[in-house]
């Protein structure tokens, strides 16, 4: 009885500890069950460190630039999803999965950057048969959504590691997209994913924030797109701590976050998800010359968003989510640096490759084993780094010492905004599109205007639909003409060769009518000859007579 009191007391002593945090206190650790934004900093830094933003204690200092315009305003807004497959048999279902989750299917464009080997699925062709297939569309039919997805295919051998891949797809980016979401190619999204990371991505009140983490895995989504709320406490990934791997800055395993009421910002970039304005991938490209780098892929992106004026958050919920059960946790699953990729160590025309992009990122980030001068640096040309902040900002921000490569403190918890002055900066602009109703907050008029944009949809299909009609029937002529040509043709050819063989016959008979002329001619010239020596021997009439009837009688039987 007595240790179920101590029990009872030691848990209302907790959740009276969860209230006695002073408002501003950013030090401040809660025990479970927490009831507050917080973090997980580890044993050593306090364990679960409560949230508590600069602007709750100095609602004077410095801000980033706010968001242009608000969630509803983007309806319309092209969404553009950036997908690099390495022989994935995912890569399909993960584009399938997107459009149909998406409450805005319609302004979704999604960019493959496929690796394959002629055996593997193509991921295109292997979407589109999905969609046809639930659709119930016949095999011939224009692929769904066909013209909303855009692939690059590459032949596996050809494949130079994640930013090489990452970096082909800067020229499949539509000019239109406003938003950008990259990740991997075998994921999970949420039901409504389009409308919520949008809301996410303003909810970080910065125009210039960029939501990134290592994603959860996808059981984390139930079957039917809903979120669960893992642990009770709507628990999130939070990535904010790093080890040294082989020369680089490597993120380490996610951290923890509770009850974020809005994404939380953080030191570290990952690849697997990062959303974002597109003037975001615009301002900072993918470097296309940093073949065969694995480790140094995230923290050298990190330094250039950060140095360009970028943020990195964490998301406050699970929109995206990676499907590891049939990934990392399958090992007959291809990776580039794994499974059915290249065999580096073994082929020194690539190692030659990867010694020089080691080289490039050192040098971006003033590391060990890079070229400090000048020269080296501006030979970095547009994808050095920014310069909104400086170098020397991102190593006390993120507590990464590069020059000597040593960690500082735990920076998993509270930290602060690194201001740049954007007031005097060139304001991103957002892409051209037609302009939405002035009341499309009014139901009526919303409701007026997905009617126009339902009505354009059929249209453009039915458009489509007479385009498959016309492209069939071209192909049935091109068909028909082509019996019609191999008809010709053989028939051209029969009469060639019953033209070779008249020919042949005439040649033969010729060959036998002048074979009789040259004997006619030898028997007539020795009949000449006769006559001649018969009338000079003067064997008289009677027998020149008899000579010329025999001659007359030759000449009667050729002809």
């Amino acid at each position: 009885m007595l240790h179920r009191l101590l029990a009872a007391t030691a848990v209302a002593a907790a959740a009276q500890k969860t209230d006695q945090c002073a408002p501003r206190d950013r030090r401040c650790t809660l025990p479970a069950p927490q009831k507050s934004p917080c973090v997980w900093v580890g044993p050593r830094d306090g364990r679960w460190l409560k949230i508590v933003d600069l602007e709750e204690i100095d609602p004077a200092a410095p801000q980033p630039m706010p968001p242009l315009g608000a969630p509803a305003d983007h309806d319309r807004s092209i969404v553009f999803a950036a997908i690099a497959a390495f022989r994935d048999s995912l890569c399909p279902t993960t584009v399938q999965n997107m459009f149909d989750r998406a409450t805005f299917p319609d302004r979704v464009r999604v960019a493959v950057v496929q690796q394959n080997k002629p055996e593997d699925p193509d991921c295109y062709e292997t979407y589109c048969a999905l969609a046809r297939q639930k659709l119930g569309l016949d095999e011939t039919a224009p692929c769904p959504r066909g013209d909303q997805v855009f692939i690059k295919r590459f032949h596996s051998d050809e494949a130079k590691g994640p930013t090489w891949a990452r970096s082909q797809d800067a020229d499949m980016l539509p000019r239109d997209a406003e938003f950008c979401l990259r990740t991997d190619s075998h994921m999970s999204f949420a039901k409504d994913w389009d409308v919520k990371q949008i809301q996410q991505w303003y909810d970080a009140k910065n125009e210039y924030a960029v939501l990134s983490t290592y994603v959860a895995d996808s059981q984390q989504l139930n079957a039917d797109g809903s979120e669960v709320n893992v642990n009770g406490v709507w628990e999130v990934p939070h990535l904010c701590s790093i080890l040294w791997q082989d020369g680089h800055v490597r993120n380490m395993q996610a951290k923890a976050a509770r009850l974020l009421k809005k994404p939380k910002l953080t030191t570290l970039w990952a690849a697997g998800l990062s959303f974002s304005r597109c003037h975001a991938e615009r301002a900072v490209p993918y470097d296309p010359y940093t073949p065969y780098i694995f480790w140094g892929e995230e923290f050298s992106r990190t330094a250039r968003f950060f140095t360009h004026g970028y943020d990195v958050y964490t998301p406050s919920r699970t929109i995206v989510a990676h499907d590891y059960k049939h990934t990392q946790g399958d090992p007959t699953h291809y990776k580039w640096n794994g499974r059915g990729g290249p065999r580096i160590m073994q082929n020194a025309t690539i190692r030659a490759a990867r010694d020089r992009a080691n080289k490039r990122i050192w040098t971006l980030l003033e590391m060990p084993g890079g070229d400090r001068t000048a020269s080296a640096k501006a030979a970095l040309g547009p994808y050095g780094l920014g310069d909104k902040r400086s170098l020397d900002d991102l190593i006390e921000f993120t507590g990464i010492y590069l020059r000597n490569l040593t960690i500082g403190p735990n920076r998993c918890g509270n930290i602060d905004w690194v201001p740049w002055n954007w007031t005097n900066a060139e304001r991103p602009t957002v892409p051209p599109r037609d302009a939405a109703p002035a009341s499309l907050h009014d139901d009526v008029a919303r409701d007026i205007w997905r009617a126009e944009r339902f009505v354009g949809r059929e249209a453009a299909a039915a458009e489509e639909f007479v385009a498959h009609e016309a492209a069939a029937a071209e192909r049935f002529i091109g068909r028909e003409a082509a019996t019609v040509e191999r008809f010709a043709g053989r028939e051209a050819r029969a009469a060639e060769r019953w033209a070779f063989r008249e020919a042949g016959e005439l040649r033969r008979e010729a060959g036998a009518l002048g074979r009789g002329l040259s004997n006619f001619e030898r028997r007539a010239a020795a009949e000449a000859l006769e006559l001649e020596r018969r009338a000079a021997a003067g064997d008289g009439v009677s027998g020149l007579l008899i000579a010329a009837l025999a001659f007359a009688a030759l000449v009667t039987t050729y002809w």
